[in-house]
């Protein structure tokens, strides 16, 4: 079998979610099918390290795709053209993006629909373009791939497409992350967090991720006597003055701390060393970071929408992601109940067991085959 794969988010030390989610399945994938032939399509001039073993080869294609009027050029126009030549058995799109003029099974990963639902989340040009083409997408796939039971449903529901066409394959997590020692987290607090407690979000800046509203519970945290730094890991999205503006406002803005893009192995020494992970999102696919933070043994104060009651089950703190005044008061009863960290910590690491990348590639495999009509 010959496998051509959309690859063009991994990028060297710029893996977000997607991203992350393509390295890990791929790597796997590779090598269990050995004996199948892999090309990996890059948009840009691609890092060795992704072309996981001989029976993988990279391909440079263009124009980069740093626009919708670009994405719309390279999935109509120029992967057709370069899958019509290399005679290949599958399309797979770890990213969801497909070509409508592609003659050739596909298969995407839609991980969300959250532009179907929160168009003014998104600058208008991209909102555009994945309200007119997904649909295509889900109607043309052979098979689709995503995340959460939350959005096969979604899916289903919101295009029309069957439930039996829908195959879900949890995220897994970095194994690395795991609960520091004392030590660990004294070194995490003094080099984030000028020594002191920390609450931490990690993610992309947009309004869907609600750092608004984190920043204003942060706010009432430390009004109602709460101490300790406010921990934003991650960078801009996009245009986000909601998030400005609360920081702007918020009285204890100088406690906020930005650090950018953490490389992994600072990224880990930050989770661990939090005193709770903030993630009330409105609009989550899945939410790696919960599944993180489970696995660093850090409790996790989540949002009641979407799919992230689904991931995080009953180890978390669960509220309206609009509801400032309880998830201030949840921020409240983690620092000064230890029991209540302790309690969170144990569910969160029995949780974590159901979520592997080795589960993730099976439940992918099985898609695949279906989708070619094998068996494994």
């Amino acid at each position: 079998m010959h496998i051509v794969v959309n690859t063009r988010l991994l990028l060297p030390k710029k893996l977000d979610g997607i991203g992350w989610f393509s390295h890990e399945v791929l790597s796997r994938l590779t090598k269990d099918l050995s004996d199948w032939k892999f090309t990996f399509l890059f948009d840009r001039p691609f890092d060795q390290d992704f072309i996981y073993g001989n029976n993988v080869e990279g391909k440079i294609l263009h124009p980069q795709t740093r626009h919708p009027l670009l994405y719309q050029w390279y999935f109509e126009r120029t992967i057709p053209h370069k899958l019509k030549r290399m005679n290949a058995d599958l399309f797979f799109s770890p990213d969801g993006f497909l070509s409508t003029r592609a003659r050739i099974k596909q298969v995407p990963v839609i991980h969300d629909i959250n532009f179907e639902h929160r168009p003014q989340d998104l600058p208008r040009a991209y909102s555009n373009y994945y309200r007119k083409y997904f649909p295509q997408f889900a109607q043309i796939a052979d098979r689709i791939i995503t995340v959460s039971e939350y959005s096969a449903n979604d899916i289903h529901e919101t295009y029309g497409i069957a439930k039996d066409k829908i195959s879900v394959a949890y995220n897994g997590y970095n194994t690395a992350y795991r609960v520091l020692s004392d030590g660990e987290k004294a070194k995490a607090k003094t080099e984030f967090a000028q020594g002191e407690d920390y609450f931490i979000f990690v993610g992309n800046f947009s309004f869907r991720k609600n750092i608004h509203g984190i920043i204003k519970a942060f706010e009432k945290y430390r009004s109602k006597g709460g101490s300790g730094k406010l921990l934003l890991v991650g960078n801009p999205l996009w245009r986000y003055t909601e998030m400005n503006d609360a920081l702007k406002n918020c009285a204890f803005q100088d406690d906020v701390i930005f650090t950018g893009r953490l490389e992994i192995e600072k990224l880990i020494l930050a989770m661990g060393g939090a005193t709770a992970l903030l993630f009330p999102s409105y609009f989550e696919g899945f939410g790696i970071p919960i599944i993180e933070a489970f696995a660093a043994g850090v409790p996790v104060i989540t949002s009641n929408k979407t799919s992230l009651p689904e991931i995080a089950g009953n180890a978390a703190m669960i509220s309206d992601p609009d509801n400032i005044e309880k998830i201030s008061d949840n921020m409240l009863e983690i620092y000064h109940d230890e029991n209540q960290r302790l309690t969170l910590k144990n569910k969160g690491l029995q949780r974590i067991s159901s979520f592997s990348w080795e589960h993730t590639t099976n439940k992918v495999k099985e898609a695949l085959f279906l989708s070619l009509n094998l068996t494994k």
